[in-house]
Parts: structure tokens; C-alpha cells; sequence
């Protein structure tokens, strides 16, 4: 048993794919095929169940897979404190963000956080909501940024900011030239709105119908980016958080109006795994990231209007 082995089954349980493993390490399928098998006899159990159609962890597999998780996270660990002890700071973090914050809220502190720790290679994707929860179940990731964030049992939630959603419209259209308006000003609008099961689609939803409002939704979309463009080209009208369209605004091709209504507060978390330690990278990565959202912002973003 070595540790090229408990890195392959690791991968494996969390791929559920032979194929993508050995492509993740530049070896053939075979290869990958014949480390399992080797660590199987060591351990005199089998790990995984494996057909022509899926690859499954059996019992004894699930049972010592996250004994091999804290094991690679330690020697990885060791790996780190040893490279520090020598002023170089290195390894791995994987993050996924949904995309209104991933483009709009977190590129200045991934930029100093890389000039900082240049050797510290950060992997960044856009994902939706539910995606997020689930790689950080699966272990496809090491840190989620999300909005709205709800509770799990495995998940911890740790408050990174709070946002504001606004409504927007086209330079064109007959509140453009509002500073702010009551929801009742927008009933029977048309209206462009997120896509049905997004948290921030879901908290606009639920604000329209405590106050008795009914827009005519012309439009969805999981992005941020086409909702704007479709308000531009003045199809409707929408709800987004307020960091989103600073830029729009800037140009004159949005207008930012503020939402007179109690609480348009959009908090965004940074979740994690529960109840396990994280690689030093990640834990470094979090603290920096925390500590850029109660340095360098505001606790309401995009307030300008």
C-alpha cells in the first residue's frame, strides 16, 4: 500500500470513473486498474465495485474512505509545512462559486491572494447553487460561494457579505429616470427574471408576494450576464443583486434603482465541509478571503445609485 494508490482511490470514489482518473493523472486506464488492485490485496478486501456501465465503493471501500481522505490531507500538510519552513507557500485549492458573485465579487481578492502566494494554484468555476452543495459533499471541491446559503448537515456556512438586489431597467424605459420606486410601481411589467429554483430567483419571488405584486415574466435565465443584456435591449425589466451591473451602470446603459421595500439584503456564505480540517492552502485561502470581505468592503455592496 502506498500513496500513489490511496491518492487513485480517492479520486475514483469521487469521480466514480476509471477513465476520467487516468486522464486526471496522465496514465492509462490499466495502470489506474492495476494500483487498485494492488491495494485491494494489501488491504485483502474489495474496495469497488466495477461494471462495463459504473464503478460503485463497496461497503469496506466506503468504510476506509475517509481515513484515506485525512491521510492524503495530512501528508499533503506535511508537504506544505515543510515548503513554509523554507518561505514557500504551495498546494491546491478548488473553488466554485455561483457566477454573480464569482465575477462580481471575489476578482480583486483573487488577484492579491495570487500575487501574494504565487505558488498556490487556485482552481475557479462557476457552478449553480445546488452543484456547489453537492461537490462539497462529494469532496470535488474544497470551498462553495454562494448566496442565500441554507442549512445541511454536513455543510458549514460562514458569513462572507451581504449584497443588495435592485431593480434595473433600460435607459428607455418609464421608470428609468427613478431613484427608487415601490414594488407596486412594477405590477404587470415585463419582466426578466432567474431561472425557477435559484435561491436569489426564489428570495425575489417570495418579496413579490408579500407585497401582492404579479409581473409578466417574458424571460429566464441562470445568468446574470444575458438577464442584463436582455433588460439593455429593453425586453423587460429585472431584479438583481446591486455589485452585478456597477459596470452597466457606469456606461449609461443600465439604470440602478433603489427598491423601497423593507429588507433587500442579499447575504453571501462561504461553506465548506463540515467537521473536517482542510489542507493548509484552504484553510489560508478562507482566512484571507474572510478577511478581504471585513477589510476592504463595505457590509453593502453597490449602494451607489
Amino acid at each position: 500500500m502506498n500513496l500513489i494508490q490511496l491518492k487513485l482511490f480517492n479520486e475514483i470514489a469521487r469521480e466514480l470513473s476509471f477513465v476520467k482518473v487516468a486522464k486526471l493523472n496522465h496514465i492509462s486506464q490499466p495502470a489506474v486498474s492495476v494500483h487498485i488492485k494492488k491495494l485491494e490485496h494489501a488491504l485483502g478486501q474489495q474496495l469497488l465495485s466495477r461494471t462495463s456501465q459504473t464503478t460503485q465503493l463497496t461497503p469496506e471501500g466506503l468504510l476506509i474512505l475517509d481515513d484515506v481522505k485525512e491521510i492524503l490531507r495530512l501528508c499533503e500538510n506535511i508537504k506544505v509545512r515543510s515548503n513554509y519552513h523554507h518561505g514557500v507557500v504551495e498546494g491546491h485549492v478548488r473553488v466554485a462559486a455561483i457566477h454573480s458573485v464569482g465575477m462580481y465579487e471575489i476578482g480583486g481578492f483573487l488577484t492579491s491572494f495570487m500575487n501574494a502566494y504565487p505558488n498556490i494554484r487556485v482552481h475557479l468555476e462557476y457552478r449553480h447553487s445546488e452543484d456547489i452543495y453537492q461537490n462539497i459533499e462529494k469532496g470535488k471541491i474544497d470551498i462553495g460561494i454562494v448566496a442565500y446559503p441554507q442549512v445541511r448537515p454536513k455543510i458549514e456556512a460562514l458569513p462572507y457579505s451581504q449584497d443588495q438586489l435592485v431593480l434595473i431597467t433600460g435607459t428607455k424605459h418609464r421608470l428609468a429616470h427613478k431613484k427608487s420606486v415601490a414594488l407596486n410601481q412594477i405590477a404587470g411589467e415585463a419582466f426578466i427574471a432567474f431561472g425557477e429554483g435559484i435561491p436569489t430567483r426564489v428570495a425575489i419571488d417570495k418579496l413579490l408576494q408579500e407585497y401582492g405584486v404579479d409581473v409578466d415574466i417574458r424571460m429566464t435565465h441562470n445568468n446574470v450576464y444575458t438577464l442584463k443584456k436582455a433588460v439593455e435591449a429593453e425586453v423587460g425589466i429585472a431584479i438583481v443583486p446591486s455589485a452585478t451591473v456597477g459596470e452597466e451602470v457606469e456606461r449609461g446603459a443600465l439604470k440602478r434603482i433603489k427598491l423601497n421595500v423593507e429588507d433587500t439584503k442579499r447575504p453571501i456564505s462561504v461553506i465548506r465541509l463540515a467537521g473536517r480540517k482542510g489542507s493548509a492552502p484552504v484553510n489560508l485561502f478562507v482566512e484571507r478571503l474572510l478577511a478581504f470581505s471585513a477589510n476592504e468592503k463595505a457590509p453593502y455592496r453597490g449602494l451607489v445609485l
